[in-house]
Order: structure tokens, then C-alpha cells, then sequence
């Protein structure tokens, strides 16, 4: 999903109705970086973006939703709309409680080292294993590799 065209306009497009040059973002980046981002023969990175999204007076989400808008075809309003639905349901889930305890002050959490662990599949593994059967059935029944039943198993 690349979104650089799309950047490129948007940028163009909200620099040019501010009434800015590529001088008045000097403290973003050189000149030649930002004629390149306009041009779109130039990726940015997200703490890039939003510091431009700064010096451009622009909300940085706003931003983002123009050009996903851009790039799917659809209204802004759309776009919006469709990201308010998916925080609604992330907080209904407990997404939103799950995101804080990941982390503690401004530092996030050091995880385990490995792959994460899927809660639900470590779940129906214990609930499988509670019902009596063997490892081999909980494999079959559940379609999960032999390795990660016996993690499950015998966490």
C-alpha cells in the first residue's frame, strides 16, 4: 500500500493554500527533500510526517485520512467514518485497555522474547486438554501445528 502519490498531492495541495514555501518547512527538512516528497519520488516516515503535519499547521490524522481517501476513491467523510467504526469496535473489544498496559509511563512494556502466544488458540488448547483429550485429537480437532499445541499444552 503505497501511498506516496497521494502524499505528494496532499502535501502540494495543503502547503499551497497555506500560503507556505519550501522555506517555511526548512526546519522539517532541506528544500530538496521536501520538492522530491511533492513529487513523489520520495518516501517519508511517520515521525517525518508528522512533524511536517506540524509545520503545515495540519492535523496529522486529517493528513492520513486525505490520502487514504485519495487512494481508495471515496469522500473523506467516508474514510473517517469507517476508522470511527474500527475504534469504536477496538474499544469494545478492550483494545483500548490492552493498549495502555502495553504501556508503563511513556516507555512501552518489553515483551517475551519469541513469537506471541494467541490467546484464543492457547485457550482452546487448556479447554480441549481440561475435556480429556490427547494432544494428537487437540491437533487434529484444532488444525494447529504439533509445536504449538505442545506450547500450549504445557504452559
Amino acid at each position: 500500500m503505497s501511498l506516496k502519490k497521494e502524499i505528494a498531492g496532499a502535501i502540494r495541495a495543503i502547503r499551497t493554500t497555506r500560503g507556505l514555501d519550501y522555506g517555511d518547512l526548512a526546519e522539517v527538512s532541506v528544500k530538496a527533500n521536501i520538492g522530491k516528497l511533492e513529487q513523489g519520488r520520495s518516501n517519508i516516515t511517520l515521525e517525518k510526517l508528522n512533524e511536517l503535519s506540524e509545520a503545515l499547521e495540519f492535523d496529522s490524522v486529517a493528513l492520513f485520512a486525505i490520502c487514504v481517501a485519495m487512494q481508495n476513491g471515496e469522500p473523506y467523510e467516508v474514510t473517517l467514518d469507517r476508522a470511527r467504526a474500527q475504534l469504536e469496535m477496538f474499544r469494545a473489544e478492550g483494545g483500548e485497555e490492552l493498549l495502555l498496559s502495553q504501556f508503563v509511563g511513556n516507555e512501552l512494556v518489553k515483551r517475551p522474547r519469541g513469537k506471541p502466544g494467541n490467546a484464543k488458540n492457547a485457550e482452546a488448547v487448556r479447554g480441549l486438554k481440561a475435556a480429556g483429550l490427547s494432544q494428537a485429537q487437540v491437533i487434529e480437532k484444532l488444525g494447529l501445528a504439533r509445536s504449538t499445541v505442545h506450547r500450549y499444552w504445557h504452559s
